[in-house]
């Protein structure tokens, strides 16, 4: 008789069935975790893709930007060198007319001369015919001095539009020597403090605007005249400063509110603009506490461009 031990028991189809599901359970399990790993190392890829060509794309745009920026600064040097000759014509223009005011000097005295000698020879028509020749020769040169000349007041008048035009499309951000200096504009600044001292914070701000406002009308108001030129101590003083007006101000509000306003009005008086009163761009020279001259503005304005034109360099350099 055969032995039926467990040993030499044939598994069952149940126990097939379960250990083929659990071996095809484990292909998956692993086959799943290989897909996870390949789809994150898909990502790490297509990530560092756009990565770079974001940097290509900024790399390009930088290249770009340097191109028109190398543009830019070419056109601005070319019009800096036409203005700084367009000066240079004008010095030479001043010159020429001061040779010119001597020769028409040396001409009258040679006709005068001349006058006295013909006189003394009797020959008054001679004299007469002589005289008109010679102020008809030094109309002429003192006529074409003077065209040139003007000439080249309005060239200047013309960089010089051209300049504050240029200042005012940039912003005046703190720190620059040349910017733009509205003269006519009152300064701000003191009012809230000065109010500050005597009103709580929020009655100060409401107040401190309107005494602003009141103030700035009262420069622009041409019925006040509150000038008188004196010297004091070697120190010469536009304003009026025993002005009534000028007085109470000091006395009610401090003296920085009241140098605001003095400062102001010296301004418009040193600008001429006494009868307007309007506000005017002018440039200016903060460090200096002036206003900014036609060729510092030039010189200022080429500083600034090549700064830039170095900067731009330095971040293309960093993208590559």
């Amino acid at each position: 008789m055969a032995e039926t031990g467990d040993g030499s028991r044939l598994p069952s189809p149940l126990d097939v069935l379960t250990s083929d599901v659990h071996s095809r359970l484990e292909f998956h399990k692993y086959a799943y975790i290989d897909c996870v790993g390949i789809k994150n190392a898909l990502d790490c890829v297509i990530e560092e893709k756009v990565k770079l060509q974001q940097e290509q794309n900024a790399i390009v745009q930088l290249a770009a930007e340097k191109d028109g920026l190398t543009k830019k600064n070419e056109e601005l040097v070319a019009e800096i060198k036409s203005l700084k000759e367009k000066l240079q014509a004008n010095e030479s223009s001043n010159l020429l007319q001061g040779s010119g005011f001597q020769q028409s000097q040396s001409g009258r005295a040679q006709t005068g001369s001349m006058q006295k000698r013909k006189r003394q020879s009797g020959d008054e028509d001679a004299d007469e015919h002589e005289l008109m020749e010679g102020l008809s020769g030094m109309d002429n040169p003192d006529q074409g001095l003077s065209t040139e000349h003007e000439g080249a007041r309005r060239e200047i008048s013309d960089i010089h539009s051209t300049l504050i035009k240029g200042f005012i499309d940039i912003s005046n951000t703190g720190g620059r020597n040349i910017a733009i200096k509205y003269i006519g504009q009152l300064d701000d600044r003191p009012f809230l403090p000065a109010c500050l001292k005597k009103l709580p914070p929020k009655e100060a701000q409401k107040k401190s605007s309107e005494l602003y406002h009141f103030w700035q009308e009262q420069i622009m108001n041409p019925e006040w005249n509150p000038f008188n030129t004196v010297t004091v101590e070697g120190i010469t003083k536009i304003v009026d400063v025993s002005d009534e007006k000028l007085q109470e101000l000091c006395a009610a509000w401090g003296e920085e509110v009241y140098k605001a306003v003095v400062n102001c009005l010296t301004e418009i008086h040193e600008s001429g603009n006494l009868r307007d009163r309007t506000i005017v761009p002018e440039l200016w020279n903060f460090k200096g506490k002036r206003k900014a001259t036609i060729s510092e503005s030039i010189e200022y304005v080429c500083s600034q461009v090549k700064r830039l034109s170095d900067t731009k360099n330095r971040r293309t350099r960093r993208a590559r």
